[in-house]
């Protein structure tokens, strides 16, 4: 009896499992609880975005609107400028199209006036006009022919004159009389051999205060010349050197060198300070040598 007492539910405990069953809901309930919860939030969230892009495309249109008013507007003010404009043009040209139409007719009458006086002067005064451009036209044949005859003469004057200088000419190149007091002639060249010594471009500087410069060889018997010149056991500069370009040898005139009559041997360029400047033997042989020796020199220059 106790027994089975024990194991018989009470009224008190069955009203306590079934208030905890009521207060606890199952899972499912509160899974379509909380659905239902975030479709009420979505559909928030979908019209107030519908709402805010309502509104942008609202503002939108009334923009376009806008837009397209003023344009229509200055659509319409353009074109009423342009037929103003169009008008105004129109008016100064057909002035100026007026304008110019009377002074053509004027034109065209003052044409016709002097065609008619033109033909009137030719009727009365032809055979005078006729007469004076006869006799300009003999007069203008006369001149002519005297002009001609007077360049012949001029021409005629002139080779003779020519003639005569060139025979001035080559009689004063074949005599050459001007070398000046202590200069030798050789064809149409006046040379002068110094006495002194002085390094090479002292002896160019006292050329060029000469009027002269250190001798150019241009030919075999010009060199031959200098050379019978040129005393036993001295040597004399001459007007050729390579100081600017080692084994580029000029002359003085700014001319390469052609025609060599080098020393066997030469030009070799010896020493510390190099041999830059070329001197004349008594045999007509050159040889290379330093500019700053104390050396004769000789200058050169035209009769």
């Amino acid at each position: 009896m106790a027994a089975g007492a024990g194991n018989a539910l009470s009224p008190r405990g069955f009203r306590g499992l079934t208030w905890k069953a009521e207060r606890q809901p199952s899972s499912p309930e509160r899974a379509v609880a909380l659905l239902y919860v975030l479709l009420a939030l979505v559909f928030v969230l979908f019209m107030a975005l519908a709402i805010v892009n309502l509104q942008r495309v609202s503002a939108a249109w009334e923009a376009l609107e806008q837009a397209r008013t003023q344009s229509e507007n200055s659509h319409t003010t353009a074109w009423h400028n342009l037929s103003e404009v169009q008008h105004a043009l129109d008016k100064q040209l057909s002035g100026e199209l007026k304008a110019i139409h009377g002074q053509l007719l004027n034109v065209s009458q003052e044409v016709e006036n002097m065609r008619w006086k033109m033909t009137r002067y030719e009727a009365e005064g032809g055979t005078e006009l006729s007469d004076r451009l006869r006799v300009l036209e003999e007069r203008d044949t006369l001149l002519r022919r005297q002009l001609a005859e007077v360049k012949q003469e001029q021409s005629r004057a002139s080779a003779l004159l020519d003639a005569a200088l060139e025979g001035t000419r080559n009689l004063s190149e074949f005599l050459c009389t001007r070398c000046p007091a202590g200069w030798q002639q050789f064809s149409k060249t006046c040379y002068f051999f110094s006495t002194n010594n002085k390094p090479w471009l002292a002896a160019k500087d006292f050329c060029t205060s000469f009027n002269a410069h250190l001798a150019i060889v241009d030919t075999e018997q010009e060199n031959k010349f200098l050379a019978n010149h040129v005393m036993e056991n001295r040597v004399f500069w001459l007007g050729l050197t390579d100081m600017h370009k080692e084994g580029d040898w000029q002359w003085v005139n700014g001319r390469s060198l052609s025609l060599s009559f080098w020393n066997s041997g030469e030009p070799n360029n010896v020493g510390h300070h190099g041999e830059d400047c070329v001197t004349i033997y008594s045999s007509g042989r050159w040889n290379d040598a330093t500019c700053s020796n104390n050396e004769a020199w000789i200058c050169e220059r035209s009769c």
